[in-house]
């Protein structure tokens, strides 16, 4: 081959292989298009997924909430089916689901606003994976939120404080999710609040007084949201959780009667003057006529005749006060009483202390007794109806009868007393150190000293610690307990009891006790009681008390609740409105708690390290001069 003709031939060569390396570059230039063409269904995105059907570039939602989802952008020669696919319906998320875990973060940093039991609940709730908004549409707040907003704003009807519940405003139309998420999250967060407020109060009761040991129980807030869920009355729902008993029922109608009733301007008051009584002629009778809703009689209008003194009497009784039908300084301020904003408050903390209590009083015995220390008064309640009323002496200041609520199990006919400690120190050691004393034989007491002896001449009370030595007192006409004792154990070793002074039930402020509850009348209780657990009579009943006097225990076979409590406003038997005084002090101490936020959360570790360090301090106070408390 001559030179000439290899040249020829390499540069033939050499043009087919670029025509052929051109060829390819425009061949693999095109396959992306061809990716599309070449597949003869189209496809378009469905939940996250390419799916058979009609040529189109559209994406079709899987429903009218979401949001339509373009094609992913594909890298230079991917494979556009297996790319798309790739995609789960999680990485594509609903509105729904953006808001759900929006209001999930600002639950999880708002811990300590609401309870833990409030938060968990919360968070679980809108953590599913298609969650159901309680509160928004896409168009803002729904007509269940509108409703539910009515109940918040009525919560003053209730006793309880509508500013304690965040409204959420919507201002944007159409609204961000934002706004949406923050909107759900705001009544959320309210509803829950009042929820448990609504079913259980706003303070702790530890926080008013060591002697209100009640423990309310809040619904769970799961099942409140649940209920939410599954209604489309949420103002209903929120509604049905107040208390049920018919006191609280009324002294709601007492509440709304005075908030739109007269102004306390309005008010007839009796001015300062002298006692009025029968047969007296004065200008302030007039008054009177016209505070007691009487007729004005005339040129006679100020005589105090037989017709005003009936109507004072009257009075008197549904006050609680001595029927003695003369004006004095105490029935002047009675009938003045106490302006409306006052008596409003004092329902408002009595309807609170309704909520510490169970729905269910009775349990299953089928009645309960209730005995109400500022009303001095024990009553069993029998199928809402008050089958036992009787006169109570309640404890000292000094010696307040707890608040609790318990279950009474047996009856003691002719007991005997176990005197307990406190007596022992205070009462009974001073006595016995004086050398006239008396007390062991003025009470029929049994002394037991162990290796002391039982002789009390005979022991040092100077130096012996008399709380190592059990006193008693057996049953008999001196017995501090009477015939009977109601037992229901409990930590503060209180019980119902019967008394052998029974002139003491003649006082007006009947605090007498060491804390147990004395009953007018007891033979009458342990008649329903027993009659209405074991079936006998009340001859039965009283025989066993008429006869020996040894201890006999009757045993109840359904134990029968019984409340101790402390309302200073209510509706007496025969269905008046009234208010009792504020022996202990309680309703001062549930005043200022409410007033100081009053809900039962969690302090924080910020506020819980200063109490601490407060605490300290005291007990170090304490500590420097504990031999004057002793003493």
């Amino acid at each position: 081959m001559t030179i000439a003709s290899y040249k020829i031939s390499s540069i033939l060569k050499y043009r087919s292989f670029v025509a052929f390396l051109g060829a390819w570059c425009l061949a693999l230039l095109a396959s992306p298009i061809l990716a599309q063409s070449v597949k003869t269904p189209s496809q378009r995105v469905m939940d996250g997924r390419y799916v058979e059907g009609p040529a189109s570039n559209t994406v079709v939602p899987s429903n009218r909430n979401e949001r339509q989802v373009e094609p992913p952008t594909i890298g230079y020669g991917a494979p556009l089916r297996e790319t798309v696919e790739s995609l789960s319906p999680a990485q594509i998320s609903t509105p729904e689901q953006n808001i759900a875990g929006q209001v999930i973060k600002k639950a999880k940093a708002s811990r300590g606003k609401l309870t833990k039991s409030e938060t968990d609940a919360m968070i679980s709730y809108y953590e599913k994976a298609d969650p159901e908004l309680l509160w928004v549409t896409s168009e803002g707040l729904s007509l269940a939120a509108e409703k539910a907003i009515v109940e918040l704003k009525n919560a003053d009807s209730y006793g309880l404080d509508p500013s304690s519940y965040k409204i959420p405003q919507i201002k944007s139309s159409p609204p961000s999710e934002d706004e949406l998420a923050v909107a759900e999250f705001t009544l959320t967060q309210s509803v829950l609040r009042y929820a448990r407020h609504a079913k259980a109060g706003r303070v702790r009761v530890g926080q008013v007084g060591s002697q209100l040991t009640q423990t309310p129980k809040p619904m769970e807030p799961a099942l409140v949201l649940a209920m939410l869920k599954e209604t489309i009355e949420p103002d209903d729902v929120l509604s049905s959780l107040h208390p049920k008993h018919p006191q609280f029922k009324k002294l709601r109608e007492k509440l709304l009667e005075l908030s739109g009733g007269q102004s306390d301007k309005q008010r007839v008051k009796l001015p300062d003057g002298p006692a009025l009584r029968k047969g007296m002629d004065h200008p302030q009778v007039a008054i009177l006529r016209k505070r007691l809703g009487l007729p004005a009689n005339g040129e006679q209008a100020e005589m105090f005749d037989e017709l005003v003194e009936k109507a004072v009497k009257d009075f008197q009784k549904k006050n609680g006060s001595l029927a003695d039908g003369i004006v004095g300084p105490g029935t002047r301020r009675a009938l003045n009483g106490h302006s409306d904003s006052k008596v409003i408050r004092k329902i408002k903390i009595n309807m609170e202390r309704w909520r510490w209590l169970p729905d269910d009083m009775d349990g299953d015995a089928g009645l309960y007794v209730w005995a109400n220390i500022p009303d001095l008064r024990v009553r069993v309640i029998k199928d809402g109806q008050i089958v036992f009323s009787e006169k109570s002496i309640v404890g000292l200041v000094t010696h307040k009868t707890p608040v609790f609520s318990d279950m009474m199990e047996w009856i003691e006919i002719h007991p005997t007393w176990f005197v307990p400690n406190s007596i022992k120190v205070n009462d009974i050691l001073p006595s016995l150190r004086r050398p006239t004393s008396t007390v062991i034989k003025r009470y029929n007491l049994k002394v037991n000293c162990g290796a002391y002896g039982s002789n009390p001449k005979k022991i040092d009370w100077n130096k012996i610690d008399i709380s190592k030595c059990s006193f008693t007192q057996p049953a008999g006409p001196k017995s501090v307990l009477g015939d009977f004792k109601f037992k229901f154990p409990n930590k503060h070793s209180v019980y119902l009891h019967d008394t052998h002074k029974p002139e003491l039930f003649k006082g007006k402020q009947r605090t007498y006790s060491h804390g147990c509850i004395r009953v007018q009348n007891p033979r009458s209780l342990a008649a329903i009681l027993l009659e209405n657990d074991k079936g006998m009579s009340a001859q039965e009943l009283d025989r066993i008390v008429d006869g020996p006097k040894t201890l006999r225990t009757e045993k109840l076979t359904t134990h029968v609740p019984i409340h101790i409590t402390y309302f200073t406003a209510l509706f007496d038997d025969d269905g008046n409105f009234v208010t009792r005084p504020d022996y202990y002090g309680h309703d001062s101490r549930l005043i200022r708690a409410l007033r100081s936020g009053g809900d039962a959360l969690p302090q924080t570790a910020k506020k819980q390290s200063k109490r601490k360090k407060t605490v300290k301090k005291k007990v170090k106070k304490q500590a420097e001069g504990w031999w004057g408390n002793l003493f």
